[in-house]
């Protein structure tokens, strides 16, 4: 007899968090267009925040997290998903998690930036995502079928249920059927020209989303990581906060402390202030390094970061790594409640792929970790009832065969390179934005010429400039229309937030709409699909 079947398109730690928690009783498949060791996942240097401290709490936590999101965050999901994310964290600690101890096996808690605690869960010092991976690896073994380099190109819908995906798969379109079907892939840092994650990252799951019927929301709020390597014009990798959190100071080629008078909490100040500090010296012609000759045993602190210094030619006794923001992490995405549920029956979103209101307009440090644990587990709870219930409704196992392909339909791909793309992002719609540049970029996009691909022609990489040049317009139309700056929005010509105009309203992108939808309430418990 067969069994409920659960699709998973992507394959970091909330694809592989949901996997470890489905039960026995379900089929699940898992397809990734590069392969399960790929992704963001694997390259997050920092941790998961989650309450150990006695002095320390969830409301703590909670009122960290909603300072950050600067207004935005969905508050009674905050006090949910955290207090449950502490509890998962700790579960993890008990059953043996390799996490950092000090010499008297005590779990080691760094601090990094807007947090009043050290709450952060570190696990070969920075290398968290890869340890995370490789344990929930291990866990996952055997529990479902994993399909490497197979690029998703449409999810299919019937009667408006999401019904599984069109794939290139070995070289040929290929159908895969699932009773529910959960977004994975990421978010979408290769909009710009400065990233911190894996180049594969292109925003097609929300794309994909899109066109299924999702609504897509906070599409503006793209956080800059203050502190990535770059030198001589070449990005080498991340430095993350937790340098900061130990000692490391941000300063010009003077010395001068870069964020001294500008924030209560200089070098842990919230990213987006670091970020646009950092931006303004820059634009001003100087050059920022981080200086970490205040921070004790670094190389066996930082053993990642270290060997990034060393790829890049760096000496770590002279104490100076130069630095500039980069893209880090989308806020918005694909718009999903509590237990992942989007507008479309059958399909769910989880990890950077969804908006679930926790992270506001500024992700608090080291919250996506926790978020993608915990997202994982709910939905597959979730997604596994609806599949049951979906299963159960059949009289019969249903077979399909593909259509021809000239009724597949067709991809939109710009003729332009990708490169020019995301200098055009960079420059007009990252860090600061106003309303000439926005407009102009906005034309750029628009004005660009296409051809029309049929999916049974694509390439993973026309997909992926497809999917970029597309949700690159959403995310500009989305800038233009928040005349606020609010997080990691900021608007030169609208420098104030706008309480009065914009306290609580989203912008959602939904494919049935003429316009974006400037929405009035915040949470996204009406997306729910009831079992």
């Amino acid at each position: 007899m067969s069994k409920p079947s659960v699709l998973i398109i992507g394959a970091g730690a909330a694809a592989l968090s949901l996997i470890a928690s489905l039960p026995g009783g379900c089929r699940g498949r898992l397809l990734t267009k590069a392969s399960v060791r790929s992704g963001n996942s694997m390259y997050a240097q920092g941790g998961i925040a989650a309450v150990r401290l006695p002095e320390d709490s969830v409301d703590s936590h909670v009122r960290d997290t909603l300072t950050a999101g600067d207004g935005h965050n969905d508050p009674a999901l905050v006090q949910d998903l955290l207090a449950e994310g502490s509890a998962l964290v700790n579960r993890l600690a008990r059953d043996g998690f390799p996490f950092d101890r000090d010499a008297r096996n005590r779990i080691r808690l760094g601090l990094e930036g807007a947090h009043s605690f050290h709450r952060i869960f570190h696990a070969g010092g920075d290398a968290t995502g890869r340890v995370l991976m490789e344990y929930l690896l291990d866990r996952t073994s055997g529990r479902a079928s994993i399909l490497e380099h197979t690029t998703v190109l449409k999810l299919i819908v019937e009667e408006g249920r999401c019904a599984g995906a069109l794939a290139l798969h070995e070289g040929r379109l290929t159908e895969f059927r699932a009773d529910a079907v959960v977004i994975a892939s990421g978010g979408c840092g290769s909009l710009y020209a400065r990233y911190t994650g894996d180049s594969g990252i292109t925003g097609d799951g929300l794309m994909l989303a899109y066109e299924a019927g999702a609504e897509l929301c906070d599409l503006e709020f793209m956080q800059f990581h203050p502190t990535v390597l770059v030198k001589n014009g070449t990005t080498y990798g991340l430095i993350s906060e937790a340098v900061r959190g130990e000692g490391g100071v941000l300063r010009d080629e003077e010395g001068r402390a870069v964020m001294e008078g500008r924030h209560p909490l200089g070098d842990l100040a919230p990213r987006d202030v670091v970020a646009r500090a950092i931006h303004a010296e820059m634009q001003n012609g100087r050059d920022i390094h981080l200086d970490i000759s205040g921070c004790e045993r670094f190389g066996e602190r930082f053993p990642t970061i270290t060997g990034i210094l060393e790829r890049a030619g760096i000496d770590i006794e002279a104490g100076r790594i130069p630095v500039a923001p980069g893209m880090h992490f989308m806020m918005g995405g694909i718009k999903v409640d509590g237990s992942g549920s989007t507008c479309v029956p059958g399909l769910y979103a989880i990890g950077e792929a969804a908006c679930t209101g926790l992270h506001g307009a500024n992700r608090l440090a080291s919250n996506s970790l926790l978020e993608a644990l915990v997202l994982g587990e709910r939905a597959a709870r979730h997604s596994f009832g609806y599949a049951a219930r979906r299963h159960s409704e059949r009289t019969e196992p249903k077979f399909s065969r593909l259509p021809p392909a000239e009724n597949l339909g067709a991809l939109e791909v710009p003729l332009a390179e990708p490169a020019e793309l995301q200098r055009q992002m960079s420059l007009h719609a990252s860090i600061v934005r106003h309303d000439a540049g926005l407009r102009q970029l906005e034309q750029w996009l628009r004005n660009l010429p296409t051809e029309s691909v049929p999916l049974s022609d694509l390439t993973r990489e026309k997909a992926e400039l497809a999917r970029l040049w597309q949700l690159a317009r959403l995310v500009v139309r989305s800038a233009l229309l928040r005349t606020e700056s609010r997080g990691a929005h900021y608007r030169a010509d609208y420098p104030a937030r706008l309480d009065s105009e914009w306290s609580g309203r989203t912008v959602t992108h939904t494919k049935a709409a003429a316009a974006p939808i400037l929405a009035k309430e915040r949470t996204t418990s009406e997306c729910s699909v009831s079992l």
